[in-house]
């Protein structure tokens, strides 16, 4: 059963949006930021059960990819380009895929996910593997690399 309208009607509110409230934030409970451009913030996933996995969200609340013009859309997959490149830059994945949903979370945002050798490619997708969280110390690194990366493919 969908959500009903009034929770979706509360879920599309900007002025209820987590990721309105915290996408540009350095850290928060989910993920850390990487970079900003002017269409999106690239922010690394806390779990890292697949290393690697980002997310790249679009700074305007918008819920979906029809809601952009063409030069906003072109921006916008121009950015999660760029993050997949670092992402396989920084971390070597066999394979990126990229999710875009919104049906929990309606922000246009899109999930860089990457396949590694250790993992089924059989399997279907999930982005809720793990959870696998990585000590301060190693989430920073991870961070740093792929920033450095994502500098490089500039």
């Amino acid at each position: 059963m969908w959500w009903s309208d009034d929770e979706w009607a509360e879920l599309v509110d900007p002025e209820h949006c987590g990721m309105c409230a915290d996408a540009h934030l350095p850290e928060n409970e989910h993920s850390m930021l990487v970079a900003s451009t002017e269409m999106t913030h690239v922010r690394l996933v806390r779990n890292q059960a697949h290393p690697g996995y980002t997310v790249v969200i679009l700074r305007e609340h918008l819920t979906d990819l029809g809601q952009l013009d063409t030069d906003q859309l072109d921006a916008f997959w121009r950015d999660v380009q760029r993050a997949g490149r670092a992402v396989s830059t920084a971390f070597d994945p066999r394979k990126i895929n990229y999710l875009v949903m919104g049906h929990r979370a309606p922000h246009l945002h899109c999930h860089v996910f990457p396949q590694h050798l250790a993992d089924d490619p059989l399997r279907n997708v999930d982005i809720s593997d793990g959870p696998e969280y990585l000590g301060d110390a190693e989430m920073a690194s991870s961070v740093a690399a792929l920033r450095r990366a994502w500098h490089e493919i500039a």
